[in-house]
C-alpha cells in the first residue's frame, strides 16, 4: 500500500500493548522465575512483536526481539537460568524497544550491538539448568501425527475435556495476517491445550496462509470462553466455535453423531472493532452537551406555558438524550490499568536504584475513568509514587533499628464512591515530621515562629502543597527541587477534583485524590449568591448547613464558626464577588475541601444537585480571572459559573 499510516498507528498502538505485557511478565518473574505460563507469556509477547516489525520493516527492532525470544526460549527449554543477571539484560532490552517503537521510522539508527551481546552470552551459558528438552510438553503434542492425536481424544474426554474448532476468519485488509494469528493462539493456549492447527505453526510464521485459520483445541472451559479470547484480537472479521470432527469420529452411530453435531454446534457471530481518536469523541460529547442543553430549554418552556400535549414527547425525548449521553460517556471510559501498569516497573527501578527493598500493591485497576481525567491524572500519580519510594520508605537498616519490616510496602489503591472515584497512595514509611515542617516555614520566611506554632499538624503538613516548598536536605533526581505536590495539587483542582494528605510520624503517609467521573459533564450543587447562579463541582462539597449570625466569632480578623468541635473559617461570596446578599438573619453554608481542610461559602440559597455540562471559559477575555473552572447554560438560557475551589480563595 502507498499510503501505511494507518497500520504505523496500529502498530504504534499494539507494539505498547506487547511491550506493557513484557514489562508484566518480567516483573513477575522476578518475584517467580520458575513460573512456566509466565514465562510462556514473554516468550510469546517478544515473538508476536518480532513478527509485526519484521512485517513493517522495523529490522533493528524484530532482531532485538527475536534475540530476546531466544533467550526466553532457553529458559523455558530449561537450558539456562532466569537469574538476576537476565533479568536486568531484559529491562534493559525492555527500556531500547520501547524508546524505539515511540519512532520506529528511526529505530535503526539505535545502536543495540552492545546489547545484542549480552543477551547472547547470558544464551550461550551451559552446565546452569537442567537437562535441556526438544521441546516443551505442548510443543511435543503439536506436533504428534493425527492417529496419536485421536488417541488421546478419549484420554481428554475422561478428565472432563472439551475438543472445539475454532475457525478464524481475518479481515481482507488486514496486513499484520502473521502477528494477528500469532495473538490469536496466544489467546487460545492460555485457556486449554492446542492440539493442532490448520496450516501449521511453521507456515503460519511464514504467512503461507490465506485469511483463514483452524485451530483444534482441548479445553475445560466453555465455547463462549473460547470467542471472548478470539475476540480481543483486531482486525477479526469472523469466529466460528464447534465441536470437532476428532470427538464426532469416536461416536459408532454415524447418523447419531451427525445429528448431536448440528444440535451443539455453537456458531459465533461476526466480531468487528472499531478505533476512534479521542477528539471525534470530544466533539461527540459536545454536541450531546448541546442537545442536553436544548431539552432542558424545551422542557421548562413547556412547564411554564404548560404545553401539556408535548408532555408525552418531551418524556421520550428526555429518555432518548439520556439513554445517548450515558452511551457516548461509557464510549470515553477507560480502565485505569492503562496508567496503573505503568508504575510497578518504575517503583521497581527506583527502589533498586535506592538500594530499597519495596513492594508495590495495586487495586481498582479495572475502574474506569473518563480517558480526558485519566491522561491528566498520570503524572500526578508519577509525582506521589516518586516522592513514596523516596520520602517515604527507609533503607531495610532503617527499618530493621526501628522494628519494620526490612522490606516496604507502597499501595494504590482505586475505588468507586457516588460520583466520583477515589485514588489513594499509602506507604508504611517515615511519614512527615510536622515539627520538621514549621522549622522548613520559618526558615524559608513564609511565617514566624509563632505563627507556625498555632498551625495544626494537618494544616502543617498542607504546606507540602505550597510551591516550591521542600523538607529535602539534599536535591536527588527523584525528588527534593521544591516541586511536585504543588503540581499535583493544581492539576488535580483544575479538573475539579480534590486531594487530601494524611501522615502519622514514623508509621507513614496517605495522600487520595479525588476525581470526577468525566470532565465534560460533572455532578454540581446549584448555588444563588446575590441574581447570579453558580455551580460548585460535588467532589469539592462535604455538607452544608445553616448557621445564626450570632454563632459567627471572628479569629485573627476572620470569621469563623465551631462545628462539631472544629473551627470552620467562613467565605462570604457575596462580598468575594461584589454583589449585594439578601441580608437575612440565617446563612446558609456550603462547607468544602480545600487542600485537605474545610472552609465554608456561604451562599443566599441552595438550588439543589444538578449535572452540568462544562464550557470552556474565553482565556482572551478572562485572561487571569481565578477561581471558575469554566460554565454552564442553564434551562433558561442563562450562563452559571462553576466555581473552582482550589484557585477561588
Amino acid at each position: 500500500m502507498d499510503d501505511m499510516s494507518e497500520y504505523k498507528k496500529m502498530y504504534a498502538v499494539e507494539s505498547a500493548e506487547h511491550l506493557q505485557s513484557m514489562n508484566e511478565a518480567l516483573l513477575a518473574l522476578e518475584k517467580d522465575p520458575q513460573n512456566i505460563e509466565t514465562i510462556n507469556v514473554m516468550f510469546r509477547a517478544a515473538h508476536t512483536l518480532k513478527g509485526m516489525s519484521a512485517t513493517m520493516g522495523y529490522s533493528n527492532i524484530a532482531e532485538l526481539t527475536h534475540k530476546m525470544e531466544n533467550l526466553m526460549d532457553k529458559v523455558r527449554k530449561k537450558e539456562t537460568v532466569l537469574d538476576s543477571e537476565a533479568i536486568d539484560t531484559l529491562f534493559e532490552g525492555l527500556d531500547i524497544l520501547e524508546k524505539m517503537a515511540e519512532d520506529p521510522e528511526n529505530s535503526s539508527q539505535c545502536n543495540i550491538s552492545p546489547l545484542i551481546q549480552k543477551i547472547l552470552k547470558i544464551t550461550d551459558r551451559e552446565g546452569q539448568a537442567e537437562s535441556p528438552a526438544c521441546t516443551t510438553q505442548t510443543e511435543a503434542k503439536r506436533e504428534d501425527t493425527p492417529g496419536k492425536t485421536e488417541e488421546n481424544v478419549a484420554k481428554m474426554a475422561e478428565n472432563g475435556c472439551g475438543i472445539f474448532e475454532v475457525i478464524v476468519t481475518l479481515h481482507e485488509s488486514c496486513i499484520l495476517k502473521s502477528a494477528r494469528f500469532a495473538v490469536v493462539l496466544r489467546n487460545l493456549s492460555e485457556l486449554g491445550e492446542i492440539l493442532r492447527t490448520i496450516p501449521p505453526a511453521k507456515d503460519i510464521e511464514d504467512e503461507k496462509f490465506d485469511r483463514e485459520l483452524r485451530v483444534t483445541v482441548s479445553t475445560k472451559e466453555e465455547p463462549n470462553k473460547l470467542e471472548e479470547a478470539v475476540k480481543r484480537v483486531s482486525e477479526i472479521s469472523k469466529v466460528e466455535v464447534r465441536l470437532a470432527d476428532l470427538q464426532v469420529e469416536t461416536r459408532t452411530d454415524s447418523t447419531k453423531g451427525t445429528a448431536d453435531q448440528d444440535n451443539s454446534k455453537k456458531t459465533v457471530k461476526s466480531v468487528q472493532s472499531v478505533r476512534v481518536s479521542i477528539e471525534r469523541l470530544d466533539s461527540l460529547m459536545n454536541l450531546v452537551g448541546e442537545l442536553i442543553i436544548n431539552k432542558i430549554r424545551l422542557m421548562q418552556l413547556a412547564s411554564e406555558n404548560r404545553f401539556n400535549v408535548l408532555e408525552e414527547a418531551l418524556a421520550s425525548l428526555d429518555r432518548l438524550t439520556n439513554e445517548l449521553q450515558e452511551e457516548v460517556m461509557a464510549s470515553r471510559m477507560v480502565p485505569l490499568e492503562q496508567i496503573f501498569n505503568r508504575f510497578p516497573r518504575m517503583v521497581r527501578d527506583l527502589a533498586k536504584k535506592q538500594g530499597k527493598e519495596i513492594e508495590f500493591i495495586v487495586e481498582g485497576s479495572d475502574i474506569e475513568l473518563d480517558r480526558t481525567v485519566l491522561d491528566e491524572v498520570g503524572d500526578p500519580l508519577v509525582h506521589i509514587l516518586r516522592n513514596c519510594v523516596d520520602h517515604g520508605i527507609e533503607s531495610p537498616e532503617t527499618r530493621e533499628q526501628h522494628g519494620k519490616n526490612k522490606k516496604g510496602t507502597i499501595k494504590l489503591i482505586a475505588k468507586r464512591e457516588k460520583n466520583y472515584v477515589a485514588i489513594e497512595a499509602q506507604d508504611d514509611g517515615k511519614g512527615m515530621n510536622p515539627e520538621k515542617f514549621r522549622e522548613t516555614a520559618v526558615k524559608k520566611g513564609m511565617m514566624t515562629k509563632e505563627d507556625a506554632s498555632k498551625l495544626s499538624d494537618n494544616d502543617v503538613l498542607n504546606l507540602s502543597f505550597l510551591p516550591g516548598f521542600s523538607t529535602s536536605e539534599k536535591i536527588t533526581e527523584v525528588s527534593g527541587r521544591g516541586v511536585g505536590m504543588d503540581v499535583v495539587k493544581t492539576k488535580i483542582e483544575g479538573m475539579g477534583g480534590s486531594v487530601r494528605l494524611e501522615s502519622k510520624y514514623g508509621l507513614g503517609t496517605s495522600i487520595t485524590l479525588k476525581l470526577p467521573l468525566t470532565v465534560a459533564i460533572i455532578h454540581s450543587q446549584m448555588v444563588k449568591v446575590g441574581k447570579g447562579i453558580y455551580a460548585i463541582p460535588v467532589t469539592n462539597v462535604v455538607s452544608d448547613l445553616s448557621l445564626k449570625k450570632s454563632q459567627i466569632k471572628t479569629l485573627q480578623g476572620e470569621e469563623v464558626v465551631l462545628v462539631r468541635g472544629e473551627v470552620l473559617p467562613l467565605v462570604r461570596l457575596n462580598r468575594l464577588f461584589g454583589v449585594d446578599c439578601n441580608g437575612s438573619e440565617e446563612l446558609i453554608v456550603v462547607v468544602v475541601e480545600r487542600g485537605g481542610s474545610n472552609i465554608g461559602l456561604v451562599v443566599d440559597e441552595l438550588i439543589g444537585q444538578q449535572e452540568v455540562i462544562i464550557k470552556n471559559l474565553d482565556n482572551r477575555i478572562l485572561k487571569g480571572v481565578k477561581g471558575f473552572a469554566g460554565a454552564t447554560i442553564l434551562g433558561d438560557g442563562n450562563v452559571a459559573l462553576i466555581l473552582d475551589v482550589g484557585t477561588l480563595l
